[in-house]
């Protein structure tokens, strides 16, 4: 990419990104990506790329597909935006927590709408924390999740976030959570040590965990079906009991703890 590119020049000059090095940032610029066509996305300078990532996992269905540019054009020309605070909806938000509710399992009947992963995760911590402070129970605070996960990088969500860099330089955790061995069988089973023995050990970590920190005491544990900031490793057969999910990006699973 040339330097002398003018839209990568502003974008240094005014753009702070995310998960980027700005020293190295303000060295190389960006790529600029100018449009995307199915699996594919193509910069400023005319290179083709296949999007592996999808957008970080938000274009599920491609790029420049007809029907959603339809719909968001027949939307924003209608109503473009309105908030639910305060006894308001809308349709659209009514149409899709209904679809949800009815592709979901039984018993998950509303949905909570959020911008991002982020705010989804520390919503979740909220409602745990509220749902136990209204039963009389306000020393269940503590969150377990596993080393290498994901959950956000907000505050409260980049607390449950498994990887020191998040943490690094910014005063995290700053919720009470405890890091438990990633689940990942390849990297981190002992030598001679089934699949089936590193599961009971990671499940005898977290008993283990729930006893030293006091079983009262434990909110949730959030965990992620495929683990892909701890190298894509899925999830082993079972984790141990679990009863409730949510809808953020990564699933949150509440531990029925008394």
């Amino acid at each position: 990419m040339s330097r002398s590119n003018s839209t990568a020049n502003r974008d240094i000059a005014h753009h702070l990104h995310p998960y980027t090095n700005a020293a190295r940032h303000a060295e190389t610029g960006p790529i600029v990506i100018e449009r995307g066509e199915g699996i594919y996305v193509f910069d400023d300078q005319g290179n083709r790329y296949i999007e592996a990532l999808a957008g970080l996992w938000s274009v599920a269905v491609g790029f420049g597909e007809q029907r959603l540019v339809d719909a968001a054009t027949a939307q924003l020309g209608k109503l473009p935006f309105y908030h639910t605070f305060a006894h308001k909806s809308n349709l659209p938000a009514i149409e899709l927590a209904e679809k949800l509710a009815e592709i979901t399992p039984e018993g998950l009947n509303h949905a909570f709408f959020t911008n991002s992963g982020s705010e989804a995760n520390d919503t979740i911590i909220k409602m745990v924390w509220y749902y136990n402070n209204a039963l009389g129970r306000p020393e269940k605070k503590k969150f377990l999740a596993r080393n290498g996960g994901y959950h956000g990088v907000t505050v409260a969500s980049a607390s449950l976030t498994g990887l020191v860099n998040n943490h690094r330089d910014f005063d995290l955790p700053a919720i009470p959570v405890r890091h438990l061995t990633c689940p990942h069988f390849y990297r981190y089973g002992n030598p001679g040590e089934t699949e089936a023995q590193f599961l009971d050990r990671l499940m005898a970590e977290l008993e283990t965990v729930i006893a030293e920190e006091g079983a009262e005491t434990i909110a949730a544990f959030i965990g992620e079906p495929i683990m892909s900031a701890g190298a894509f490793c899925r999830r082993p057969r079972a984790i141990g009991p679990v009863c409730r999910r949510s809808a953020a990006s990564t699933t949150f699973w509440s531990w029925p703890t008394r």
